[in-house]
């Protein structure tokens, strides 16, 4: 990963080159730089990044609460969807403003925060309330079953309020019945991020949960589920 910084109407724009992961530590040390200096307005610009792992989405959680301790404001410009849809399934798509154009994310920082929550809203996400049973996967013959409530979900994931929070890597089963349907789900998923109690005050404690090995038949249930609940939201104009 590489770093350039260029300065624009007071901002540092941070353009990212590579992949964000475990090894990006870099960029803790560039936001922290800048803070200390007095820089506390920032946006990172994803245009040439690769890709941005779980490890990655740690990263910038460090750089964003270093960030807004120092009474400053991080926004994201020109995220790739893949990360966009990975911010959802961890619910931190409601704490990073994300931009598609460079001039409105540097005027966002002299914008009402209603200005910037409508520009939000062109990322749209599925909120909603399911009660979801899941348990570890194991070779145990009763392993134990938890329950917790769902709050929001994608095709790629869902995430899952609760006490009983697993350790990120865990496998589980999963059980929940989506609304005004018949077809009781049940799907693997792994634990990818659990709530960050400065962040997500709101939604902690709980865990985002990605799915994997969806049977076809599943994943268009929920694929059109959301599909058709999206749709039928109209945000004002």
């Amino acid at each position: 990963m590489s770093i350039r910084i260029r300065e624009q109407d007071n901002i540092n724009i941070l353009d990212i080159d590579g992949r964000i992961d475990i090894n990006s530590s870099e960029l803790i040390e560039m936001v922290g730089w800048l803070v200390n200096s007095g820089k506390i307005n920032i946006i990172f610009n994803f245009e040439n990044v690769d890709i941005v792992d779980y490890n990655g989405l740690s990263i910038l959680a460090i750089a964003y609460k270093n960030i807004v301790n120092h009474k400053g404001k991080l926004k994201l410009l020109n995220v790739p969807l893949s990360v966009v849809e990975m911010l959802k399934v961890v619910k931190l798509d409601s704490v990073f403003e994300l931009y598609t154009d460079e001039e409105t994310a540097i005027r966002s920082f002299t914008e009402s925060e209603i200005q910037a929550l409508h520009l939000r809203r062109r990322f749209p996400r599925l909120d909603i309330h399911l009660n979801v049973m899941y348990k570890m996967l194991s070779d145990h013959k009763n392993p134990k079953v938890f329950e917790g409530n769902v709050l929001n979900i994608s095709a790629a994931g869902l995430y899952v309020y609760t006490k009983h929070t697993l350790p990120i890597g865990t496998i589980l089963d999963l059980h929940f019945n989506m609304p005004d349907s018949s077809v009781n789900l049940e799907a693997t998923g792994r634990v990818s991020w659990l709530a960050d109690k400065e962040l997500q005050s709101h939604a902690y404690p709980g865990m985002g949960i990605s799915f994997s090995h969806l049977t076809a038949e599943k994943e268009r249930a929920i694929a059109d589920f959301i599909d058709k609940n999206v749709t039928h939201r109209s945000d004002p104009a």
